[in-house]
């Protein structure tokens, strides 16, 4: 005779929403897998035959097997309710790359086995979670096009423990990647060739030697500018900023680029922009209706590719 607890638990299946957490709960949802309904067969066939046999050694092997399948129904059950998403984020990618998106999940005091998580069509991984510890998942998800990657809701789903039954439900959080431009390679690209990419239009020189005020201080930056008693006074580390103490730097423009495929010329800014990143040049990009004027560093840099990647 089955408890009252355990009765409580097979009406809950269908009737409780769980969420992932996020916005908006996820319902929890189940069906026999392929394996399931095939057990189900078996186990009509058994009980048919040991009705019209009168055998009590059938009865007791049904009614076992029975019993089993609905315990595997409740640990299924309990394997994917009450997981909790902390957070998703994914890094920037080029396009014709493997996004990565690393997930956060977070478990009450229940252990977890297998669970597959999922973000759009990519491939499911499954994991693993100890009760009451965060757990990291990467799931890769193709970047075939470049501007904002949205995979779309994060599934998850669990056929633990003998993958009789599947659970599924998923989580209306947002996440996104930032997909640049696939950039022509960088030793393709020499400094003539990033010259005449460059447009002066619309950059501001600066000639006067004269100091013009303090920065942060970013990869690139000359240590000799550094201001050193801002540094001991536990300030940060600045430096110094003198108007014309260097070359108003490059602008690779649009227009000076002869070719009228789009792609084309973004993969070729692109390109341009790692190279003159990593000839730590001072570097801007000219683009219809946007300018982003030199500078340097890892934040400019994103900055021009983001602009690419959204043009």
């Amino acid at each position: 005779m089955l408890s009252n607890s355990f009765v409580k638990t097979l009406v809950d299946l269908r009737s409780r929403k769980d969420s992932i957490l996020s916005g908006k709960p996820g319902k929890i949802q189940f069906s026999p897998t392929r394996f399931g309904w095939l057990f189900v067969v078996v186990l009509l066939g058994l009980l048919m035959g040991s009705i019209n046999y009168n055998n009590n050694l059938g009865f007791l092997f049904t009614f076992l097997l029975g019993s089993m399948m609905l315990v595997s129904l409740v640990h299924s059950y309990r394997n994917i309710r009450g997981i909790a998403v902390d957070d998703i984020q994914a890094p920037p990618v080029f396009e014709e790359q493997d996004a990565i998106f690393e997930i956060t999940l977070r478990s009450s005091q229940v252990k977890r086995v297998a669970l597959r998580f999922r973000l759009g069509d990519s491939q499911g991984t499954p994991i693993h979670m100890a009760p009451g510890y965060s757990t990291r998942a990467v799931l890769d998800v193709p970047a075939r096009k470049r501007g904002r990657l949205a995979p779309g809701e994060l599934h998850m789903a669990s056929e633990y423990p003998f993958g009789l039954f599947g659970f599924y439900t998923s989580c209306q959080r947002f996440a996104e990647c930032m997909v640049y431009p696939k950039p022509v390679p960088i030793q393709k690209l020499s400094m003539q060739d990033l010259l005449q990419a460059h447009s002066s239009q619309g950059v501001v020189l600066e000639s006067v030697d004269d100091f013009k005020g303090l920065r942060t201080f970013q990869n690139g930056d000359a240590t000799q500018h550094i201001f050193w008693k801002a540094f001991s006074k536990g300030q940060g580390l600045m430096v110094k900023e003198f108007m014309g103490q260097a070359s108003p730097g490059l602008c690779f423009s649009w227009e000076k680029i002869k070719t009228d495929n789009v792609e084309k010329k973004l993969s070729l800014l692109c390109g341009m922009v790692l190279k003159a990143h990593g000839m730590k040049l001072k570097y801007g990009i000219r683009l219809p209706g946007h300018l982003i004027t030199p500078d340097k560093g890892e934040q400019h840099k994103r900055a021009c590719l983001r602009a690419l990647a959204l043009f």
